[in-house]
């Protein structure tokens, strides 16, 4: 069995100093616990072995410290998910993840709500997700539910709006910390106990990191960058210098947003239309997590590319528009998202960038122009580092 305890924690960004200074404190009798806000304290009387990963980032986080086979549910959309995820995966010999006969603890039909019922029905060990986020207006659990559950099946564990640093709801905002992304990786690999698994993986990113920084050209060179969702003739913005670890794939490449720094006004619900873009006139369009989109994102692609407009937006003039992550990645999705956008942004410094290929998998890289090494994360995955 384990427990939670919500210890009162002061919303700073100290967090992020759990990359380096996450442990477990644990007894002689195999029991330990795992702190994080705004859960608090939990206590585990052994590593969990059934457990609901309810965003990708658990979900990934789990596989790439060895323990995939131990996910009982999603409640993200499956299908979006396990795109994204073999995507990058068959990169990677003996790494993979069977997702497609998970539970989910969303209705099919509504994404937007959770089954109660399900999450007692599944008995997870732990739940990987926000119990704040649950009390807040886009589920409204009452905190008897939230609860209950903890009391009756698993604790939660999960630190949802360190994604974007918002204000969580009212009831949680004395006991809540951000995290940077692998600060919150941490903190799962505490819980799972694969603390060198952890380290091991986080060097490999630390080693892209510094490679990037150290090649990147002064900033009046930088390209300016719109990063979109894209869907009948309108564009989404996605604000990716704000805070959060939402944007820990692209925040190291220190590029200017074109929306924003741009004199162009968005419409009323915040979207822009292809007139918009012309006069933001951004170097390089993204589109979020078109890596999962596969043959959509290529349909809409040749559509942006063929408008009579696109000779007027210079990403789109010298082809510069491209299928990106998203943010709510574990370490092997944010590794191969470093080096992708290393690629999109920077082809000159870091070797071009394929292409989109057919969508289904992630496009070869020769060896020489990888920005990290491929074997070394299969060992870590694989316990053989």
């Amino acid at each position: 069995t384990s427990t939670g305890t919500a210890g009162a924690t002061s919303t700073t960004a100290a967090g992020n100093a759990a990359e380096s200074k996450t442990r477990t404190e644990g007894s002689g009798d195999g029991s330990y616990s795992v702190t994080m806000a705004p859960v608090g304290e939990v206590e585990f009387d052994e590593v969990p072995t059934d457990f609901l990963t309810y965003y990708p980032i658990s979900a990934g986080t789990a596989v790439a410290l060895g323990h995939g086979d131990s996910i009982n549910a999603l409640g993200y959309d499956k299908q979006l998910f396990g795109n994204t995820v073999d995507y990058y995966y068959d990169s990677l010999d003996g790494v993979s993840f069977e997702w497609e006969g998970l539970g989910r603890v969303t209705p099919g039909d509504n994404p937007g709500t959770l089954d109660e019922e399900l999450f007692y029905e599944l008995d997870s060990d732990v739940h990987f997700l926000d119990p704040c986020l649950l009390r807040s207006g886009s589920f409204g659990w009452s905190e008897a539910e939230v609860s209950g559950i903890a009391a009756d099946v698993g604790p939660w564990f999960g630190n949802y709006y360190s994604r974007t640093n918002a204000d969580p709801p009212e009831g949680c905002r004395d006991r809540y910390d951000y995290y940077s992304l692998w600060g919150y990786i941490g903190k799962i690999a505490a819980v799972l106990r694969e603390e060198d698994r952890f380290r091991a993986l986080k060097s490999i990113r630390d080693e892209v990191v510094g490679r990037v920084r150290a090649a990147l050209p002064p900033r009046s060179e930088r390209p300016s960058v719109a990063i979109v969702a894209y869907s009948d003739g309108t564009f989404w913005p996605y604000d990716f210098t704000q805070a959060g670890y939402l944007w820990a794939h692209v925040r190291p490449f220190g590029a200017t947003n074109a929306l924003a720094t741009a004199d162009v006004g968005a419409s009323a619900d915040g979207s822009y239309d292809y007139e918009a873009l012309v006069e933001a006139a951004p170097d390089v369009v993204l589109r979020y997590w078109g890596t999962a989109r596969g043959d959509t994102f290529l349909t809409n692609r040749s559509e942006l590319l063929d408008h009579p407009l696109a000779e007027e937006v210079p990403a789109f003039r010298n082809g510069r528009y491209y299928a990106s992550g998203n943010g709510m990645q574990g370490p092997i999705t944010n590794l191969f998202q470093l080096e992708m956008t290393a690629k999109q942004l920077y082809p000159e410094q870091f070797g071009a960038w394929p292409g989109f290929g057919d969508g289904e998998s992630y496009p070869t890289i020769p060896s020489e122009e990888r920005l990290f090494d491929r074997e070394r994360v299969v060992d870590v995955v694989t316990g053989e580092f």
